[in-house]
């Protein structure tokens, strides 16, 4: 993207919130969106085969789209397309792929699919060396969220996914992202028994009965943080599901 596109982009954008210009925001969101997803597939054609996302249009609220949160979002992916920065490596790519995952559930998607090359891949074992824990430790990962493909015989694991493991806001991202997509994908009944069943493993491996008993330091001055950030989002997940449901019943 050229300087005086970037430019003009960003002032016509500016425009459009100040004089509340639904069509405007809804046609640039769509523009800006289309170019990233493009962007992916054709930048980083030797780690993706494609990405497939649902035909469901999104379906913007008022609320939302007005909102700071987004208008901040379009300014920064305007930001990104005008300094794309090549050749990325597998950390790079991954924190790009993740934020942009992201964006497309906050704007509604329902499904988003990433394809990746053969070669880009490592088997669970490879995995687990480079990260110097063992396959059952692996496996617990890959419940939480670590990204796995499922290729049939044997699941594989993305090269950028091991290394934002090592990240711990981009770990925590990615494990969010895993479970907004179970959420659209199951019912909230089913949602709930896999967070009972987790929130119960986590408070057999701390003894205690929440996370604000188990971890009574501030998170900075955890080696770990990621089963604090985990138990604190299953938690928070679990009661908005609840409350939902309250609502639904006139509770």
């Amino acid at each position: 993207m050229s300087k005086g596109i970037y430019e003009y982009s960003h002032r016509q954008i500016e425009l459009a919130f100040a004089q509340k210009d639904e069509l405007y925001i809804e046609k640039e969101t769509d523009y800006i969106f289309t170019k990233i997803l493009a962007l992916l597939s054709t930048l980083f054609s030797d780690k993706l085969v494609g990405i497939k996302i649902s035909n469901e249009e999104f379906k913007y609220t008022d609320e939302y789209l007005f909102s700071s949160k987004h208008k901040k979002n379009l300014f920064k992916w305007l930001e990104r397309l005008s300094a794309m920065p090549l050749p990325a490596n597998n950390l790079d790519f991954g924190k790009l792929k993740i934020d942009f995952e992201t964006w497309y559930y906050d704007l509604g998607g329902t499904s988003i699919e990433f394809i990746y090359h053969e070669d880009y891949l490592l088997k669970p074992k490879d995995a687990a060396a480079i990260l110097g824990i063992s396959k059952v430790t692996l496996n617990k990962y890959i419940k939480q969220g670590l990204e796995c493909m499922d290729n049939g015989s044997q699941n594989k694991i993305p090269k950028h996914a091991v290394e934002l493991m090592r990240d711990p806001v981009y770990s925590i991202r990615m494990q969010i992202n895993h479970q907004k997509k179970k959420m659209l994908e199951q019912t909230p009944a089913d949602r709930l028994v896999d967070i009972n069943r987790e929130i119960t493993d986590l408070q057999l491996k701390y003894s205690k009965k929440t996370y604000q008993e188990a971890f009574t330091v501030h998170e900075s001055e955890l080696d770990d943080p990621i089963d604090l950030y985990r138990w604190k989002d299953l938690t928070e997940e679990m009661d908005e599901i609840l409350r939902i449901a309250g609502e639904e019943k006139g509770f």
